[in-house]
């Protein structure tokens, strides 16, 4: 199984702040061909008040972080089937220091988290992709960086596809994700793509990560949640066709282990969460679909 989304970055940095590797340590042996064996490991940046918090700093350097984060990956899994990501791109602070980033072997961005930045907005802002941001995201295209689509605003969103399509007009090869959202009339979270989203996004051919985090599955936490989860991933695929779906935890056990923080439910557990999903998953596709949409799909359109 390939997850389309895990924090694995900023964990990273963080055990490396406390000098405390044991959370990573333990996590490690859910990294196997068994199990999880290829992963797009991101590093967040959230308002400068919330990295406060848990950097004890509002001065950082995105760089720096990455830099070091990628290094203690390496360490830990050099081997390892990998894309790098970067998620928020507020204080990177030009398309020189996105080079510099694509050079220490950044793979993905998420312009946005969910706050407004000088390149466009997430869920807590209203405007969308601003010049800077088109021009950002047009050097990233270029560089062969994935263009990630979870955490726009609607307007961010459309912005950001028709940019896409004028792109690959011009003949660039675009790869476009949305690594870890849901279908908005399943479950009304704000950070789930509606189906006219989805209809957009497949216009330029993109992949969607179906994301096992419970907030995003079920609006009722009396909910079956893997039934649920189904459900998402047989609408997805009504929109966006098989080939064109993958899967991602975004699990944020972490947040309890690291800071404390009531995380919700998740739909698999981390520990046997391939075989967990192979088993839900045989109740509705062949072994084919279920192969597409767990590693296939990912590895064609992104390794």
């Amino acid at each position: 199984m390939i997850d389309l989304h895990h924090d694995l970055l900023s964990i990273m940095y963080y055990s490396y702040l406390r000098g405390d590797y044991g959370y990573l340590e333990e996590w490690i042996k859910n990294f196997n061909s068994d199990n999880v064996s290829g992963l797009l490991a991101n590093l967040y940046f959230m308002s400068l008040d919330e990295m406060d918090v848990e950097l004890g700093t509002k001065d950082f350097n995105v760089v720096e972080m990455f830099e070091k984060s990628v290094s203690i990956f390496k360490k830990y899994l050099p081997d390892e089937k990998v894309i790098f990501s970067i998620e928020g791109c507020d204080y990177i602070n030009d398309i020189s220091e996105l080079e510099e980033l694509y050079n220490l072997g950044l793979r993905n961005i998420l312009l946005v988290w969910n706050c407004p930045n000088k390149y466009g907005s997430g869920n807590r802002g209203d405007y969308g992709l601003t010049d800077l941001g088109r021009e950002f995201l047009i050097k990233a295209i270029d560089l062969g960086i994935s263009i990630d689509m979870s955490h726009m605003n609607k307007k961010t969103f459309s912005d950001t596809i028709e940019l896409i399509r004028e792109q690959k007009k011009l003949g660039k090869d675009v790869k476009v994700i949305a690594s870890h959202s849901n279908c908005f009339e399943i479950c009304h979270h704000e950070r789930n793509l509606d189906d006219e989203q989805l209809r957009e996004l497949k216009s330029v051919d993109g992949l969607l990560g179906l994301v096992a985090y419970g907030p995003f599955v079920s609006d009722s936490e009396d909910d079956d949640l893997s039934s649920r989860y189904l459900e998402h991933i047989e609408r997805a695929i009504a929109i966006l066709g098989i080939d064109n779906i993958g899967v991602s935890t975004d699990d944020m056990v972490f947040a309890r282990e690291l800071f404390d923080e009531d995380f919700g439910k998740m739909v698999f557990s981390y520990h046997t969460v391939k075989e967990d999903l192979e088993k839900l998953l045989s109740q509705k596709f062949t072994k084919d679909e279920i192969e597409r949409i767990m590693y296939r799909n990912v590895e064609n359109k992104l390794f």
